[in-house]
């Protein structure tokens, strides 16, 4: 048994993610483990489609067993969202290979992130910080730098980017899993229309929002479909940032300064600049804005303020995640929760009330995530009541594989 772990939003699963279980496979994987994010993303908001929907597309489309990537991580800049992907993988003591997608091959990504650690990179990545840039553009100049023009050309790239930070935390944590860098097929990151029969998560979400489903289906496995036009139909899609902005504007102004200095990804005085933001904004696009510069982009910006609303805090990030949590359990997916019985070094379960008993940091991170959770069904168009993350099963499929 070879286990391969692939961490991903599935927001939607698509096409795309398909052909990468797929090739994993192709390069000797038996088993995919998937870590996925939960009901609010990377970009610093929520997902389209709640984690059950996204976590029974997944299933069905090849991955054996999805585990959740915790809220804190789900939600963080590259570099902890990496982080807390590979701490899980590792955690489970079983995951022989990682796979994620990259513009470039694998060896011009170790190249970037053998600068990156070189003793060389701080001192000269601190004098282009001063320089008033942003943490991109100062990374990349001092790669330039160091190592040219072409070497940090790689660092132009969105899944090249994001498959350095996956390099560089398993030598952070001393995970040594064969890699899988898929080269990236199909539209680009945010692009619409399609490529070489894929489409963008983007493009993808766009389609489902117009409610094009006959041009949507053909960026989807054909399995997928019919879940999202469920959940649509059923009213708990599309969830919209729209429809919690009041909630978000509402609990964001009962935050004091003091508070919003222990935010992720506040530093440099920040907290004043988005406190008197919040003060000011009359919606959470004029928030981005206000709280926006040359030097702190609007991603930053967006995942600050979904971070103030559901009280995400920097420390919850420097910590490793306490707990694997079961979301689905699919064709493979009890082989693998066999090998994990007999390796894994943190505590797994598919009941979130059990893992919130485990230690301190567990009931943290569970009430945490049930509490973004009663916010994000708010978002949905016919609004559940709280405690679903308490009383919503895990997903189990047992049919066999379905690709394409």
């Amino acid at each position: 048994m070879k286990i391969c772990g692939i961490t991903a939003e599935y927001n939607p699963f698509h096409k795309g993610h398909a052909y990468q279980i797929e090739k994993a496979r192709q390069a000797g994987a038996t088993h995919i483990l998937a870590v996925m994010s939960g009901n609010f993303v990377q970009r610093g908001v929520p997902a389209m489609l709640d984690k059950w929907v996204r976590v029974r597309a997944a299933l069905s489309g090849g991955a054996d067993l999805v585990v959740e990537l915790p809220l804190p991580f789900a939600t963080a800049s590259a570099e902890t969202f990496a982080y807390g992907a590979l701490s899980l993988m590792q955690a489970t003591g079983c995951v022989d290979m990682v796979s994620f997608g990259a513009e470039d091959e694998q060896a011009q990504l170790q190249k970037v992130l053998s600068v990156l650690l070189s003793p060389e990179f701080e001192p000269v990545f601190r004098l282009r910080l001063i320089g008033g840039g942003s943490y991109a553009a100062a990374r990349s100049q001092t790669v330039e730098d160091l190592a040219g023009e072409e070497t940090a050309a790689v660092l132009t790239r969105p899944n090249n980017i994001l498959g350095i930070e996956y390099l560089k935390a398993a030598h952070r944590l001393g995970f040594s899993p064969q890699w899988a860098a898929i080269p990236r097929k199909g539209a680009g990151h945010d692009q619409h229309g399609e490529e070489k029969g894929l489409m963008s998560a983007s493009y993808v979400r766009h389609l489902l929002e117009a409610g094009d489903w006959s041009e949507a289906q053909k960026g989807l496995p054909e399995i997928c479909l019919p879940l999202y036009q469920q959940a649509f139909v059923s009213g708990v899609a599309p969830v919209r940032l729209g429809n919690l902005e009041r909630n978000m504007l509402a609990i964001l102004r009962t935050r004091p300064l003091d508070w919003l200095k222990n935010l992720p990804d506040v530093s440099e005085g920040l907290e004043n600049r988005l406190y008197a933001g919040i003060r000011q904004a009359r919606s959470i696009v004029e928030l981005y804005q206000l709280v926006q510069t040359k030097r702190y982009p609007q991603s930053r910006a967006r995942r600050m303020a979904l971070h103030g609303f559901l009280g995400v805090t920097a420390s919850m990030q420097k910590i490793r995640p306490p707990y694997l949590r079961i979301l689905g359990i699919g064709f493979g997916g009890e082989e693998i929760l066999r090998q994990m019985k007999k390796t894994a070094v943190i505590p797994f379960s598919q009941s979130l009330a059990r893992l919130s008993e485990e230690s301190e940091d567990a009931k943290r991170f569970a009430q945490l995530e049930a509490a973004a959770t009663d916010q994000y069904v708010l978002g949905m168009p016919k609004p559940l009541s709280c405690s679903w993350e308490f009383t919503a099963p895990v997903v189990k499929e047992r049919r066999s594989r379905h690709v394409g």
